[in-house]
């Protein structure tokens, strides 16, 4: 009877401990394919991190703990974000390279939809707000340079701007509707990192990381903080921002292709901006 009892014990945390196993690797496999997707996702200038965050349901979770610095719980996730952005990024670089034009208008369209998320709940349109929008057009217009493409990246982009570009991309990404990768089409960068994830420039890729990771450490809890307190100035600073850079994804020559292609990204975006606005709805009800 006594033997029973134990085998009965032993078998049955035995069970236990498989059920948990299973359950964590479940979790695991789940954050990974997430994973995937968002770095699949943010490859796409006009498409926000923070907006997946909010799809998936794990915004509120993941700023509190990357407020405090707890990011073991989405080692998966980053490594799934990673396999994404690299067959996302890797794809858009040989697209860029036989397609330019194509790839480029269709990025343009979903640059510019992005300008719904990025002013979503901005009712009031006063002098200031104008001002701030010609001001980002203006800085965007400028710092974005001529128009990208994969064929003319012949020379390194310094240490400096890939820290930069990757802290405040990352930082940016972490407010819904707010695109991260359009931050590297007004650097100039955006081509630059593409081809970098083509053709597997670690060391560049590694100090853009290091970027990022900083970025999120540092800024995004001041940057969300800021974007809360002045969001309406802020926000169309930044549609003004991605308005003028869309300088940088001008078709070299013009055919009537091209506007098909650019239907096809700014609705994408413009969708996919309306889904997020209901998910911004019941996040704040909730």
């Amino acid at each position: 009877m006594v033997v029973e009892k134990f085998y009965f014990k032993e078998n049955y945390g035995n069970i236990l401990e498989q059920a948990i196993f299973i359950r964590k690797s479940e979790e695991h496999m789940r954050s990974i394919v997430q994973g995937i997707i968002l770095g699949s996702i943010i490859v796409l200038p006009g498409m926000s991190g923070g907006t997946v965050f909010v799809i998936f349901g794990i915004y509120e979770n993941i700023l509190k703990d990357l407020v405090r610095l707890n990011i073991k719980p989405y080692i998966p996730l980053i490594l799934g974000a990673i396999v994404g952005i690299f067959i996302s990024g890797t794809l858009f670089a040989l697209f860029f390279e036989e397609f330019r034009d194509e790839t480029a208008i269709f990025l343009m369209g979903c640059l510019l939809a992005s300008t719904r998320a990025v002013l979503k709940g901005n009712k009031k349109t006063n002098l200031k707000s104008i001002l701030f929008l010609l001001l980002g057009a203006t800085i965007g217009f400028y710092m974005s340079g001529e128009p990208i493409g994969l064929t003319m990246v012949d020379e390194d982009v310094s240490l400096a701007l890939l820290i930069v570009g990757g802290a405040i991309s990352s930082a940016a990404m972490i407010i819904p509707g707010i695109p991260g990768s359009s931050a590297l089409i007004v650097l100039g960068i955006y081509d630059s990192i593409l081809y970098y994830i083509k053709e597997l420039e670690l060391f560049n890729l590694a100090m853009f990381g290091m970027g990022s990771a900083l970025g999120i450490a540092l800024l995004a809890k001041l940057l969300n903080k800021m974007y809360e307190k002045y969001r309406n100035i802020i926000s169309y600073f930044f549609a003004g921002l991605i308005l003028g850079s869309a300088r940088a994804l001008i078709p070299y020559y013009f055919k009537s292709s091209l506007i098909v292609i650019f239907i096809i990204g700014f609705s994408l975006v413009w969708i996919w901006s309306g889904k997020e606005e209901q998910q911004s709805v019941g996040l704040r009800e909730h």
